[in-house]
C-alpha cells in the first residue's frame, strides 16, 4: 500500500510540474514564451489567412520551430515574405531558429504563419488555438486573437 501511495504521489507531483509546460503563453523559463499572438481578419471567402506573434526564448540554447497545426485550418505553414525587386514573394520555411535569450518576430512583411483553408469564417475578437511544434517533439498551444486589418498593428509590442 505504501508503495502504491508513493507512486501516486510521485505521479501527482509530476503531473503538476508538467501542466505549466503546456499552458498558454508563459512557460516559466522551461521553454519558449509567446506574446502578442494574432490573426489578421479576412473576408469570409478568404482561403488563406496570416498569423503573427512574438516568440521569446528564455533558455540558454537555441530553440527550433519546425511547424504548427490547428484544427481550425487545413494546414499551417511558416512563411517569410521576401522582396524580389518590387514584388513581394512568400517562401515557405521548414524551420526557424529562436536564439538563446532572443526573440523571433512574426510580423506583416516578414515571417508569418500561413493559415490555409479556414474551416469556417472567423470573427473579430475570436480566439483560435494553434499548436507550435518545436524540435525534440515539444509542442506549445497558443491562442491567436482575430483582429481587424486596420487596428492589428497597434497592438504590436514586446
Amino acid at each position: 500500500m505504501k508503495q502504491i501511495f508513493g507512486k501516486l504521489a510521485l505521479f501527482a507531483v509530476s503531473f503538476l510540474l508538467v501542466i505549466p509546460l503546456y499552458a498558454d503563453g508563459d512557460l516559466r523559463g522551461e521553454g519558449p514564451v509567446v506574446k502578442d499572438a494574432w490573426i489578421r481578419h479576412a473576408p469570409p471567402v478568404a482561403k488563406v489567412m496570416a498569423g503573427y506573434l512574438v516568440i521569446h526564448n528564455p533558455m540558454d540554447e537555441t530553440v527550433v520551430l519546425q511547424g504548427a497545426e490547428s484544427s481550425m485550418f487545413k494546414r499551417v505553414e511558416i512563411h517569410r515574405t521576401e522582396m524580389k525587386g518590387e514584388m513581394a514573394a512568400m517562401k515557405r520555411q521548414e524551420r526557424v531558429e529562436i536564439p538563446a535569450h532572443g526573440y523571433l518576430e512574426f510580423a506583416p512583411g516578414g515571417l508569418h504563419l500561413m493559415l490555409v483553408g479556414p474551416r469556417r469564417p472567423l470573427s473579430v475578437g475570436e480566439e483560435v488555438e494553434v499548436t507550435l511544434k518545436f524540435g525534440g517533439g515539444k509542442t506549445l498551444p497558443v491562442r491567436l486573437e482575430v483582429r481587424p486589418p486596420g487596428g492589428a498593428e497597434m497592438h504590436h509590442h514586446h
